[in-house]
């Protein structure tokens, strides 16, 4: 029997763009203007400033960085237009597999295609879908385990991804892709302390992917060989990362090129952690209740399976009060308190006055946290809240599949609308407007150049 990464490097390598439907390309150029647009938002932000001054410390290049005038090495780029897209934790995730799966397949195909005027809109096209059905299968078998070790999938299955993305543009034979997959191995990282201590290294984690994934490109390709078992052998991704669970068959990855994961791809409707969007969404319609009084919460419950509670809801001190930005992405208590607050959840309320506003941090105060049996993860990220008012009044929902899941998802008019909110208070509306039609109208014989060189500098 073929190992996964033979059985992955068999079917992309048969597969061209002419045999991905037109509907699974336009969802993907879609998913791609998403993360141009939140990618572009991230690069007025002190991070990109802080990440641009410390890649440029580096090696000197002339590959673009989405929203910047600046340019890096191919590497460098990578880990920027990675960090660009996931820094505000607003791009998309692939539910099932519980990865940011755009940042790191995009940024890699980014970087893979710069300079060659030969690479095609639909080349890029072609290794960034195929990037992400690779990151999504290698997700799925997981079943939602890699946040209970403490790994990030973003990070960690996003090399893979971007071997394989990267690798189809440099169009690599099957056997230099299994042997890009395995030396990847080697290379893939990411791990969740940051949640400890509200540092925003988790930002790095996609761009790296894809900058691993450049790497283990370029050695395939000069003869560098890799174990073929990287994923079902003893020391391979499963084994070591879930230690507790057993190495999947290549049964997942057999339907490659016939089911679209590209279509299961989750786009954020708020620019924090995807755990908590249930509950953001329920806060905003109990407030709608004309028995609510946001002075008059006495307590409040929400219950979440408990794997994604130790992301959100721990360590409970930090929670309460986020320390930064990041903390207060990944806070439950305190999105929630902000919610029912604001009615809305936008960059707005995770500033830094915001984050200090007294009514939202006694609010998150009274926020007790238990165990969901009834919740859907990984399937769905599921929410239940309830608010208690002080006259006994109790205001209570759950939401079993979050808004913007494969089953509920956001419409590619609503994409372009968020598109346009992220990208006009940067760029204005008119280049706005030229970089949306160019991403999702663009004859795909077009050089990828051109495309790119339209949403950076």
């Amino acid at each position: 029997m073929p190992s996964i990464s033979e059985t992955i490097a068999t079917k992309v390598s048969s597969i061209t763009i002419a045999d991905i439907p037109e509907a699974v390309k336009l969802r993907a150029r879609h998913l791609m203007l998403d993360s141009i647009g939140v990618g572009i938002a991230a690069s007025t932000t002190d991070f990109a400033e802080v990440t641009l001054d410390g890649l440029s410390r580096l090696d000197p290049g002339e590959v673009p960085v989405i929203g910047r005038t600046e340019t890096l090495s191919k590497s460098g780029a990578a880990i920027a237009n990675g960090l660009m897209i996931h820094g505000h934790d607003f791009d998309d995730t692939h539910i099932a597999a519980v990865s940011h799966v755009s940042a790191s397949s995009l940024a890699a195909v980014i970087s893979a295609s710069a300079g060659n005027e030969s690479i095609t809109f639909d080349d890029v096209l072609l290794g960034y879908i195929l990037a992400i059905e690779v990151n999504a299968r290698l997700g799925m078998a997981a079943d939602g385990r890699f946040h209970d070790k403490g790994f990030h999938p973003t990070g960690v299955l996003g090399a893979y991804g971007s071997a394989i993305g990267a690798g189809i543009i440099h169009k690599l034979t099957a056997e230099q892709l299994v042997a890009a997959q395995g030396i990847v191995g080697s290379f893939s990282s990411g791990v969740l302390q940051f949640l400890d201590e509200g540092s925003g290294t988790k930002r790095l984690h996609p761009g790296w992917a894809a900058n691993a994934g450049l790497h283990a490109v370029s050695l395939a390709a000069a003869g560098f060989d890799g174990p073929t078992g990287i994923y079902e052998g003893r020391f391979g991704l499963y084994r070591t990362h879930i230690q507790d669970s057993e190495a999947p068959g290549p049964e997942l990855f057999d339907n490659l090129g016939e089911v679209w994961e590209v279509d299961n791809v989750a786009v954020k409707p708020f620019p924090t952690c995807h755990f908590t969007h249930s509950f953001i969404d329920i806060a905003l319609r109990l407030r709608e209740d004309p028995a609510f009084k946001y002075s008059q919460i006495e307590r409040m419950t929400a219950r979440i399976h408990e794997v994604p509670a130790r992301v959100v809801c721990e360590p409970v001190e930090d929670k309460l009060r986020p320390r930064g930005e990041y903390d207060a992405k990944f806070s439950l208590p305190f999105l929630t308190a902000a919610a029912l607050r604001h009615g809305k959840i936008t960059f707005d309320e995770l500033t830094e006055s915001a984050r200090g506003e007294k009514d939202v941090l006694a609010a998150a105060a009274l926020l007790t946290i238990e165990h969901d049996d009834a919740s859907l993860y990984p399937k769905a990220f599921s929410g239940d809240l309830a608010v208690t008012l002080k006259d006994g009044t109790t205001l209570h929902e759950s939401e079993k599949i979050n808004r913007g899941h494969e089953s509920r998802p956001l419409t590619n008019a609503e994409v372009a609308v968020k598109f346009s909110d992220c990208a006009l208070p940067v760029v204005g509306a008119e280049r706005a407007g030229r970089i949306q039609s160019a991403i999702t109208e663009a004859q795909g014989s077009r050089p990828a150049t051109e495309i790119i060189g339209g949403f950076c500098g």
